[in-house]
């Protein structure tokens, strides 16, 4: 089971459990527990970098992007057995996972960077691409 899985299904047992401990069962309980654990979701999703300090999880994910993992192992997985595998025909989910890769690609090249790097680099590198993004939103913004 995928992380965000294991998270939603987390907060749904917690809202089961305040909600029955606090009330009394009734009707619409059900949609009381299912809207209080996807608050409790959303929550956890929005602050868990206010939560955790940033060198305790190497990098935070993006919500979904788990979902892509799976099924680029699976396609691995596929091409390693079989040497061959059936990819989705439709644009939106080729673009997922061609970006998804990209962005483990890029990880993996950052990691190898990040063992080496001084922070006076990291600190110039994270200006440049500060500025690339304020450049960015002008010229949008013409």
């Amino acid at each position: 089971m995928i992380q965000e899985d294991w998270q939603s299904r987390l907060c749904l047992m917690l809202a089961f459990q305040t909600v029955v401990a606090h009330g009394k069962q009734s009707r619409g309980m059900a949609e009381k527990v299912i809207e209080l654990a996807r608050r409790m979701n959303e929550f956890c999703v929005s602050n868990l970098s206010k939560a955790f300090h940033s060198d305790e999880f190497s990098f935070i994910e993006d919500y979904g992007a788990a979902r892509i993992d799976v099924a680029i192992d699976l396609y691995k997985q596929e091409l390693r057995t079989k040497e061959q595998t059936q990819l989705p025909q439709d644009r939106e989910n080729l673009i997922h996972l061609y970006d998804r890769l990209q962005q483990r690609k890029a990880r993996r090249m950052q990691r190898q960077f990040f063992t080496m790097a001084k922070e006076d680099k990291l600190a110039d590198l994270v200006l440049n691409l500060l500025d690339e993004e304020l450049e960015e939103t002008s010229e949008e913004t013409r």
